[in-house]
């Protein structure tokens, strides 16, 4: 397992970012077998009609152009054949807190993934930390690395790989011999554990300090021979891979799953480990197969196989999604100050045929929280009369290099804003978005970048001002006006909102 936690939040975020060009499905009622939780209450939905499109006189499309007011903009269009609104009958505003740890939510969610009476260990985060077990793992693979090489008469590059070596081989000195007994749970550890006879570790990042709250990262993974096991399997692998079947190139599609149990027992066992982990109001976004490959030292698929599920959960408003989007390919959400990262909360749950074997996920919002209240919503044609002037005001306050901004989606969500210029809540909103067509490679084909977002409130009318939300929620980045260089999440009072 290896301890370079950036390595593991770039893995999060990495797989979270592909979670999050899904929306949460809304399944037809005929599944009998489903039951979503939120709030910790199971709720019922409306079945057969989407009343609430219904009664807003949402049209199933539109072919629509605001004015441009003071903007510079040429063009402000809207053009949807597919308008989204889930079928439920009423909307809430929702006051929440920020996801807030401490070392008792720490120790019972550790103590949830492991079996407790096997003994749970523990060391510090990072690649200074890492035991003498670990650090010869790494060199045993850099030299299988140097063996490929000179086999393959790369002499310059097995010289590299030699030299990797002899400075990997520095830190074993003053490395720990094992892991130690957990004496008090935080965050920024990894923890070590047995799970039904094999060893797994979990990741929590984050600041467990008594009075801040934001955004958490999970990574829950095999860390025992379990990787061993998969390589001798295959000649000339020498490491593995688990990606979902969507992420995935070539002709897997073909294969038949063989993990022995069927999705939907999969799916309850990916519950009930969130369950244990006390992690609530999240619904099921959508699934898929989980594709293992083996790889050679030229991180070459030598072999790749489907066999087991993955399972994408978001929090879900009363049947309705919250907006997990990329907003990192629009221009207006960046400036020479910072920049706007993902916001939001997803969780990639992974089941094979040993259960849970991979759990990554990023949370920020405190479900446990949530206030919510009825609200009621304009009709579509007074949303529209109202964008007419707002979207306008909106590309005026933060400008586009666009000349033209032409929305191609539409969907009926809750987003994220602030009220009352402090607290935080969930509103009900319009997502409209322009997105464009970027090929990411022959094999894995292509993905649609948003490159245009705004948030009408359909309460009102109004625009959400997603930069000044965004240094609420802390997913609004600052850079150094000098370098440009990066810099920590921007933080201010809204930090720590109602709890």
């Amino acid at each position: 397992m290896s301890g370079n936690s950036w390595r593991k939040t770039a893995l999060v975020m990495s797989v979270l970012a592909v979670c999050g060009m899904c929306g949460c499905e809304n399944r037809p009622g005929g599944d009998e077998d489903r039951t979503d939780y939120i709030y910790g209450d199971s709720i019922e939905e409306d079945h057969g009609g989407g009343p609430l499109g219904i009664r807003l006189g949402v049209p199933d499309s539109c072919d629509l152009t605001f004015d441009t007011g003071h903007s510079k903009l040429s063009e402000i269009s809207l053009v949807d054949d597919d308008i989204q609104v889930a079928n439920v009958d009423r909307a809430y505003t929702v006051s929440f807190g920020r996801m807030r740890m401490d070392t008792s939510r720490i120790q019972d969610m550790v103590e949830s993934a492991f079996d407790k009476d096997q003994g749970i260990y523990c060391r510090d985060d990072g690649d200074e930390n890492m035991t003498k077990g670990e650090i010869q793992k790494e060199i045993d693979l850099i030299e299988v690395y140097r063996q490929q090489a000179l086999e393959a008469g790369q002499q310059d590059v097995a010289e590299i790989y030699e030299s990797d070596i002899a400075e990997t081989k520095k830190r074993m000195k003053e490395a720990p011999d094992s892991y130690t007994v957990v004496g008090e749970y935080t965050t920024n550890k990894i923890y070590i554990g047995q799970h039904d006879g094999e060893q797994y570790s979990l990741w929590i990042s984050g600041d467990d300090t008594a009075d801040t709250s934001g955004r958490v990262s999970i990574v829950y993974e095999p860390a025992g021979d379990q990787e061993q096991k998969y390589l001798a399997d295959v000649d000339g692998a020498v490491m593995t891979e688990t990606a979902g079947e969507n992420y995935f190139g070539g002709d897997i599609d073909d294969q038949e799953n063989k993990c022995g149990i069927d999705e939907n027992t999969a799916e309850r066992e990916a519950q009930a480990f969130l369950d244990r982990m006390g992690i609530s109001g999240m619904a099921k976004c959508g699934s898929q197969a989980v594709v293992r490959s083996w790889l050679d030292s030229g991180f070459e698929i030598i072999k790749a196989e489907k066999n087991g599920y993955m399972f994408e959960f978001g929090i879900q408003i009363g049947g309705v999604d919250a907006a997990y989007i990329d907003p990192t390919g629009v221009d207006n959400l960046k400036n020479e100050n910072g920049y706007v990262m993902y916001e939001g909360d997803r969780i990639s749950v992974c089941v094979d045929d040993s259960g849970v074997f991979n759990v990554r996920a990023t949370l920020s919002t405190d479900t446990d929280s949530f206030v919510r209240e009825n609200v009621n919503l304009l009709s579509w044609e007074d949303m529209v009369n109202k964008a007419d002037e707002s979207i306008a005001e909106y590309y005026e306050k933060y400008p586009t290099a666009y000349s033209e901004v032409r929305f191609n989606n539409v969907e009926f969500m809750y987003v994220p804003c602030i009220q009352d210029g402090e607290n935080l809540v969930y509103i009900p909103a319009w997502v409209l978005t322009q997105s464009e067509n970027n090929d990411i490679s022959e094999e894995q084909g292509a993905y649609d970048n948003i490159v245009q977002l705004v948030y009408i409130n359909a309460v009102d009318g109004s625009c959400v001002d997603i930069i000044e939300t965004a240094k609420c929620l802390e997913t609004w980045y600052g850079t150094d006006p000098e370098t440009g260089a990066g810099t920590k999440p921007y933080q201010n009072k809204c930090a720590d909102m109602v709890r």
